[in-house]
Formats: structure tokens, sequence, C-alpha cells
């Protein structure tokens, strides 16, 4: 009797698959049947669950920012912390994430600066920040309730700060600044936070 997976546990298979060989091989020497053979699925199967290469890539990257996402969650959830440390922590948990290199992640950040990707991640950003904005503007509400944040456009303020801050570090992450030039970035963004939403730019620091 064949062995019939579970279309969820055939993903995953591929997905695997699919980040092995763009880790040893490159995703660009990395073809459909590469992945195929990898598997041991007809070319039918692999296009029933992904439509492309491209899709495979993109639900890799998207699997890799989960974990960011939900930590974010769990901060502006935390009844315990104020607003002000709600974005520290924000801000915390979105740059210090070099403790947890790996080889994939290593590989999913030099594919997606293939310009060829370009398209992909931009559509990538955008997603992300749908992802990012409630978290980011219930922040800011509860500052602003509480008296703390001093701003009359709660949501769209969160708006601009979070797709600036998406945009222009990922922009650097492709110009591979050293870490001296982002902590600069990182300053940057800070007093923009602080004068923003009426706050003492100190707060922010950590």
């Amino acid at each position: 009797m064949r062995d019939v997976k579970l279309p969820e546990v055939r993903k995953a298979e591929i997905l695997d698959a699919s980040m092995k060989l763009f880790t040893e091989k490159g995703y660009l020497q990395t073809t459909t049947q590469d992945i195929i053979n990898q598997v041991g699925i007809s070319r039918g199967l692999l296009y029933y669950h992904f439509k492309n290469k491209e899709e495979i890539l993109y639900i890799l990257v998207e699997k890799s920012v989960k974990p960011l996402i939900l930590q974010m969650e769990i901060i502006v959830n935390d009844t315990s912390l104020s607003p002000a440390e709600k974005l520290k922590q924000f801000l915390q948990t979105t740059i210090i994430q070099e403790d947890s290199v790996t080889e994939e992640k290593v590989t999913l950040q030099e594919t997606v600066q293939l310009e060829e990707n370009r398209y992909m991640m931009d559509r990538f950003y955008h997603k992300f920040i749908e992802n990012l904005l409630p978290l980011f503007t219930k922040v800011i509400v509860e500052g602003k309730e509480q008296n703390v944040f001093q701003v009359a456009y709660p949501y769209e303020t969160a708006h601009f700060l979070v797709t600036g801050y998406v945009f222009v570090s990922n922009d650097l992450k492709l110009k591979k600044l050293a870490v001296e030039e982002m902590e600069i970035y990182l300053e940057a963004f800070k007093g923009v936070l602080a004068k923003t939403l009426g706050i003492e730019e100190s707060i922010l620091n950590w």
C-alpha cells in the first residue's frame, strides 16, 4: 500500500528539503528538480503545494520571522510592563537577533538580498508591517491613555514609524553596514521615536 502523507506533512518536507538545498548549493543553483529529487516526489505534487521556487523561499522567510512576531505579542500583552518599557523591548527584540545566528538564517539573509528577489521581499515587508502595526499601535494607544505619550493620532503615527523602521532597517541589511553604522541608525530612530511620542530619549536606552 502506497504511503500517502498528510498535505501539511508533505509541505513541511518540501520546505525542509528546500532549505537544506539552498544552504548547501545556494538558492540560484537549486532547481525545482533538485527539490523533487531530494523529497522523492513527482513534479505535479511539488506544484500542488507551491507555485514555484520563489513561493517556497517566501514561506521559509515568513516562517523564520514567526518567533519574532510571537515574542512581540508577548511583550505587548505583558501587563507588568509600562508602555515605554514595551517600546524599549520592542526595539531590543528586532535589533538584538545576532545572538541566534544560524547557518539557515545566514542563507536566507543572503538569498533575500539577491536582486531577483527584491519584488518578493517588498511584498513580504508589507505583510510583516501588517503584523507589527496592530501591536505597535496598541502600545502607543496604551501610552496615550496613560498620558505617557503625547500623540494625537496613534494609528497613523504607528503606521509611519513601523513602515519607516522596517524598510530602512532592511535596506541597511542589504547594504551590509558595519555594526557601528547600524547603531547610529538605531540611535537616530530612538530620537525620532522619542520626539514623536513626546518622551525623553533616555527612556529607550538599554
